[in-house]
C-alpha cells in the first residue's frame, strides 16, 4: 500500500534529486523511499552505520571516531 506525502525540501536538493532521478531511470519517490528504507536499516544495525560512516557513505566520521572502539563495544553487546 502507498501513500502520499508532502515534504519541503530546499529547491537546490530538489534540482539535484531531479537529476539524479533522470540518471537512474527513477522516480524522486522511489528515491526517497530507498532512502528511508536505508536509514532504517541503520537503526537497525549500528555497527553497519558506523562501517558506512568511515567510507563516507552514511555520512562523514567524526575526527575522534575509534573504530577499534566501535567494534568492541558492537561485539560485546551482541555476544551479551
Amino acid at each position: 500500500m502507498t501513500s502520499k506525502l508532502t515534504l519541503s525540501i530546499d529547491s537546490k536538493v530538489i534540482e539535484s534529486a531531479k537529476r539524479l532521478s533522470k540518471a537512474r531511470g527513477q522516480s524522486i519517490s522511489k528515491l526517497v523511499e530507498e532512502y528511508l528504507k536505508k536509514i532504517g536499516r541503520l537503526e537497525k544495525n549500528p555497527m553497519r552505520s558506523s562501517i558506512l560512516e568511515l567510507k563516507g557513505i552514511g555520512g562523514k566520521a567524526s575526527k575522534n571516531f575509534n573504530y577499534k572502539r566501535k567494534i568492541a563495544e558492537y561485539l560485546a553487546k551482541k555476544y551479551k
